[in-house]
């Protein structure tokens, strides 16, 4: 409950006012009460506001014109509507007009109480959501959302980098958005107006990564018909990124020392060398370090190549991004597909937060693109997901553990006490938990949980 949320009381009746305003100041809420209408809209245009009761039938202004006006000062704003029980259809008129509830005088305090935790937890939704598509609209240039501290970091970093010419090694596993930073890195730099060309060493076979790299002229080799710029040369003014570079042969990591040192290279079966101006861009999730040592990766083009370093998290270190994201995605396969889902229930957003990702970001993308196209109804729920390979992906951790993060050290905790509390009944932990029986299920074989630790 949201206690320290702001209520605004209008009634004509002062008696009526006095007794709701006790009752809420009690259960901590900041509540300001009115038996008039112009004061109680002025209040509203002066302060923040999540619900405004108001009778229906007033001498000065009836509810109806209440509502109106006050939607025009707060769109957001929760409104619940008094009303008598000769009433009730005013009331219902009311809902369809943007109202988010109605009372029958006279009502009991628990009834209030709850209709107005509702409408906060409504308006708190519903700002929520705004929030969201503001953090959407900043970056859906690059399609990069970040709420979690460390890719807000991240992100300032990558602002911060893409400003010089300084050439960048993008680190994390697979899936986790490094092409999207190294995209973000050229549009914010000062060549964003040139190309932007990437070569993907890790699709291209080893053989053929030089002719495309360096190109070559004609009858160089045998196939060579005509003669062929190659990537680097495309890439110049611009910027260059190189994917997966951890893939590239001895002989290739040579021949790229020598163009990020001098900006020099030879296309195959020429003898002059070409000049470039390019800014280097590359990625991996290999451990560099560890090639370095095993000597399979020039330990001089390693440091060339980290003059920045950008490490991305996976996933699940950034837990708080995780329904931002899928809802990014959400919206993007619903226009797509023409479907109108509104969202995901709260069961499937644990199921979410549950999951480890070890696809990361690609692999919920996925996950959403695949509850999008099962989905029947507007809502996304627990059942769709689980419809979704998401979870034969997820194996339950060792008992021990070592493998888990702080947070889930705890939920591990909670999980197994609220197991205890139930005498190991999964439904009546679950209840206890205040989640569905299918994510109790869920959570148990994540962190491997065996049903007969009773002497736990």
């Amino acid at each position: 409950m949201t206690s320290k949320a702001s209520i605004i009381i209008l009634d004509d009746e002062p008696n009526i006012v006095e007794v709701i305003l006790a009752r809420l100041e009690v259960m901590g809420f900041n509540a300001r009460g009115f038996t008039r209408a112009e004061g109680a809209l002025e209040a509203l245009k002066k302060e923040e506001c999540s619900v405004l009761l108001t009778d229906l039938k007033m001498p000065d202004m009836d509810g109806m014109e209440v509502l109106k006006r006050a939607k025009g000062i707060d769109p957001d704003v929760e409104v619940i509507i008094f009303t008598a029980y000769g009433s009730i259809e005013g009331a219902v008129e009311a809902m369809k007009l943007g109202a988010h509830d109605y009372l029958v005088k006279p009502f009991e305090a628990i009834e209030l109480i709850a209709k107005i935790e509702s409408a906060i937890e409504k308006r708190e939704l519903k700002q929520r959501v705004k929030y969201l598509e503001r953090e959407v609209e900043r970056h859906i240039e690059h399609h990069i959302y970040a709420e979690s501290p460390v890719m807000k970091k991240l992100l300032e970093l990558t602002r911060q980098v893409a400003k010089s010419d300084a050439t960048v090694l993008i680190l994390g596993e697979s899936g986790t958005g490094k092409e999207l930073i190294a995209r973000m890195l050229h549009l914010e730099s000062n060549r964003h107006d040139k190309k932007y060309v990437i070569m993907d060493c890790g699709a291209t076979p080893s053989t053929l990564i030089e002719a495309e790299l360096f190109g070559y002229t004609k009858g160089a080799f045998t196939g060579a018909m005509k003669d062929k710029r190659g990537i680097i040369e495309e890439a110049d003014t611009g910027t260059l990124f190189l994917d997966e570079i951890g893939n590239i042969s001895p002989e290739m990591q040579t021949r790229l020392l020598r163009v990020l040192e001098t900006g020099q290279f030879r296309a195959i079966g020429q003898v002059d060398q070409k000049q470039v101006d390019i800014r280097v861009i590359a990625a991996t999730n290999v451990d560099l370090r560890a090639k370095v040592k095993e000597g399979t990766f020039r330990e001089d083009l390693f440091y060339r190549l980290k003059v920045i370093t950008i490490e991305l998290p996976p996933l699940r270190e950034r837990k708080e991004d995780i329904i931002g994201l899928a809802r990014m995605f959400l919206v993007d396969f619903c226009t797509k597909s023409g479907k109108n889902i509104t969202g995901f229930t709260k069961e499937a957003i644990d199921l979410l937060m549950a999951h480890q990702w070890p696809g990361n970001i690609r692999e919920l993308k996925n996950v959403i693109e695949s509850a999008v196209v099962l989905c029947k109804g507007d809502t996304i729920d627990e059942d769709v997901i689980l419809l979704t390979d998401m979870h034969e992906d997820a194996a339950p951790v060792s008992e021990g553990e070592e493998d888990l993060n702080p947070l889930e050290v705890q939920e591990k905790a909670m999980v197994i006490d609220a197991l205890k509390k139930a005498n190991w009944v999964q439904k009546d932990a679950a209840d206890i938990l205040g989640i569905s029986r299918r994510v109790m299920h869920y959570k148990i074989r994540k962190f491997g949980i065996q049903a007969d630790k009773k002497t736990a």
